[in-house]
């Protein structure tokens, strides 16, 4: 069985994709792969389904909605109940974020000396990836690992864009980094790859270019100068030194 977040709320058993009916039961279950294999209070779940509504039948209706749950996954034994909550038994390899993260951090670790290596893993990870986390789901208790996993997210096309610039293959990235830079105009890392990428399709002007606006969005949006990477950047360019390698990636690094 495979638990999918990546996206809309899915469950992918023998070789079928279910997409659970009722947005009820997909925050149930997100909740519950949000513990990890941790019961989940009572509590916690009756809040993340219905927020702060106060009904005395609350917990009556989560029995109804676990039941639901359960015959939805076909083994009924995955969903527990005990003194602590309920409690989903899965293993970290049934979940397309776990193992997103897991290749993700491997892949980020070899993208500079191993880059063809990172380049397969990282697009491996990449095709797990089929929208925003919890695309269907909007409760309080997933937006932590949402986040985290929209870093994740950024963290790999970093990596990637970095193992094909280690690779020779600057003409090919720029396109995708200037779609990138737009979109998250306060990302130095994305700068940092898009102006070297520039600088070594020859592309000088617009590199330098890509510094002036990075520091413009730095400076207006945050009252803060570029970081010692991208400083370090313009001035090799400034002086006509192209870099040899992308500046190293850093797990997490948001700008």
């Amino acid at each position: 069985m495979e638990f999918r977040v990546l996206g809309e709320v899915e469950v992918r058993h023998g070789g079928r994709v279910e997409v659970l009916t009722g947005r009820l039961r997909r925050v149930l279950l997100g909740v519950l792969l949000a513990r990890a294999g941790r019961p989940a209070p009572v509590d916690v779940l009756t809040e993340a389904l219905w927020g702060e509504q106060r009904d005395p039948r609350a917990p009556q209706k989560l029995q109804v909605h676990v039941h639901r749950l359960r015959v939805a996954l076909g083994e009924p034994g995955r969903v527990s109940f005990g003194a602590a909550g309920y409690r989903l038994r899965v293993r970290p390899e049934e979940v397309d974020a776990e193992r997103f993260e897991a290749m993700v951090k491997v892949g980020t670790a070899m993208a500079e000396r191993e880059p063809q290596r990172a380049i397969g893993l990282l697009r491996s990870a990449m095709t797990l990836w089929r929208g925003e986390p919890f695309a269907d789901v909007e409760v309080p208790a997933l937006v932590d690992w949402g986040r985290r996993l929209a870093e994740y997210h950024l963290v790999a096309v970093e990596s990637l864009h970095q193992a094909e610039l280690a690779c020779g293959l600057h003409e090919a990235v720029i396109g995708e980094l200037s779609g990138l830079v737009g979109q998250h105009p306060l990302r130095e890392r994305l700068h940092e790859l898009l102006m070297t990428a520039l600088h070594r399709a020859g592309r000088r002007s617009e590199a330098l270019d890509v510094y002036r606006r990075a520091r413009h969005a730095l400076v207006s949006e945050l009252g803060l100068e570029p970081g010692p990477v991208l400083r370090e950047l313009h001035r090799r360019v400034l002086a006509g030194a192209v870099p040899d390698q992308a500046p190293s990636a850093v797990l997490g690094r948001a700008g």
